[in-house]
């Protein structure tokens, strides 16, 4: 790794910041950032072909804020819905989370970090859950973001797809890039079943929604993929290369 994380203790939480290798050679520059749900977890595994890609310019240099979960099951969650294999729940404490994301951790790593403030270059990115609370903050916190890299979002949740059709975009400008493996969910018995398919739907969903055109928005598939966190960081850099090109993109 050519660039720095910084792990530093905010707010009784862990908040990783990754800064590119150019940051430290060129201190007037500022730079878009991107919240990571789950830490490091999407990031770090990739970093080499992120590297190579800022390097060749085909990726827009970045700084990750990767934001550890306190308990991701209910943070995550847009709603209380029923857990798939207990009798609990999901809490839904979603939107009390993002308010926490962009009213605390936003301006606490504006403050340190040489930071661009405007959302349209703003990020956010998760895997899983982590995915299905950065698509919920499209809808719910226009104002801060603007580019969106969905990995294998849960898109079972319930009620979630009829929520995205009910809803319009805010915002004047999108980015965004879904991912999902077309084993994901096969053979469950669970609302996981509906994976691929809720998937699929969303995507067809948001290509009639997205400001700019469905050009703005990019959708993959690996043939092979199951919900594992390798096939997450092997699409991650891809995601990133097309929510922010670069100058030789």
């Amino acid at each position: 790794m050519k660039g720095t994380i910084d792990t530093l203790s905010f707010e009784n939480r862990t908040v990783h910041v990754y800064t590119p290798p150019s940051y430290s050679e060129n201190t007037s520059a500022q730079y878009p950032s991107v919240i990571v749900q789950d830490g490091t977890y999407l990031f770090a595994d990739s970093m080499t072909a992120l590297e190579e890609d800022f390097a060749s310019g085909v990726t827009q240099e970045v700084i990750f804020v990767g934001i550890e979960p306190i308990e991701r099951n209910h943070e995550y969650t847009p709603w209380k819905a029923p857990e798939l294999r207990s009798d609990g729940f999901f809490n839904g404490e979603g939107d009390t989370y993002l308010a926490f994301v962009t009213e605390k951790v936003l301006p606490f790593v504006r403050e340190k970090y040489r930071i661009i403030s405007d959302p349209a270059q703003t990020g956010i990115t998760g895997g899983s859950l982590g995915a299905l609370i950065s698509l919920y903050a499209a809808f719910q916190k226009p104002a801060f973001f603007g580019r969106f890299a969905l990995m294998s979002a849960s898109l079972w949740y319930e009620k979630f797809v009829e929520f995205v059709e009910s809803r319009s975009f805010a915002q004047d400008e999108i980015r965004m890039y879904m991912y999902v493996g077309e084993q994901e969910g096969v053979g469950r018995a669970t609302l996981q079943q509906y994976m691929v398919p809720n998937n699929k739907k969303t995507y067809e969903i948001l290509k009639g929604k997205i400001p700019g055109g469905s050009g703005k928005l990019k959708f993959e598939t690996d043939l092979q993929g199951v919900h594992d966190h390798s096939y997450f960081n092997q699409y991650f850099p891809n995601a990133m290369r097309f929510i922010y090109p670069g100058p030789k993109a």
